[in-house]
């Protein structure tokens, strides 16, 4: 104190200065009394909140920043906000309902609509592997259709003997003797048979029909 009895003049901290944040804990705490007016607000909670909103901006203006680099910019917009959140796992989760103006959207265009390149194939030739040969399974004969193959070979033989039998006896059977010659021989309808004789002496022929 001075000798006239006057205090010395101290400057003001503000509470943002002592709390080490650069977000303003007394309009925190202002906004905070004015949402909940029937509530006792601590001191140490505007000073949280300021802390938490500081974080939170400082990350995505970062992210917001690498994304204005990215694309060749020297300004932040609305868009590089907005591809920042979208490409934050926990920020994504944090503001899932949240609509930035003029952020656009995520850009996802489907492989289909975009424009082909000059001499590529219009479809992609993929390998595809030879599908694998079924193997036919071996058909088991049953004793029935075995009984049948049997009756049916001994048929079929006995047919071809019979006819070998009647074409012998049509070469052989009904010769006159050894003067003649056959010419020819044709089986009739009704089981008759034609033959055509002729005589080794003389020019005369015979033609002879038999049952």
């Amino acid at each position: 104190m001075s000798s006239r009895g006057g205090k010395k003049k101290t400057t003001k901290t503000s509470r943002s200065t002592k709390a080490g944040v650069i977000f303003p804990v007394g309009r925190m705490l202002r906004y905070i009394k004015r949402g909940l007016p029937k509530y006792r607000i601590g001191v140490g909670a505007p000073v949280y909140l300021a802390a938490v909103l500081e974080y939170l901006t400082a990350e995505i203006l970062e992210l917001a920043g690498n994304a204005a680099r990215d694309n060749k910019k020297g300004r932040v917009t609305p868009r590089h906000i907005l591809l920042a959140i979208a490409n934050d796992e926990e920020l994504n989760q944090l503001l899932k309902g949240v609509t930035i103006a003029a952020g656009g959207v995520l850009p996802n265009i489907h492989p289909e609509l975009l424009a082909k390149k000059r001499g590529a194939k219009g479809k992609l030739e993929t390998p595809l592997s030879p599908a694998p040969e079924k193997k036919p399974k071996p058909v088991k004969k049953t004793a029935a259709k075995k009984m049948s193959a049997k009756k049916t070979g001994g048929k079929a033989k006995k047919q071809g003997e019979v006819s070998k039998a009647a074409s012998a006896d049509s070469t052989t059977e009904g010769s006159p003797g050894d003067s003649f010659t056959v010419l020819s021989t044709k089986s009739l309808f009704l089981g008759q048979k034609a033959a055509l004789w002729k005589r080794k002496e003389g020019r005369s022929s015979l033609t002879r029909c038999r049952s």
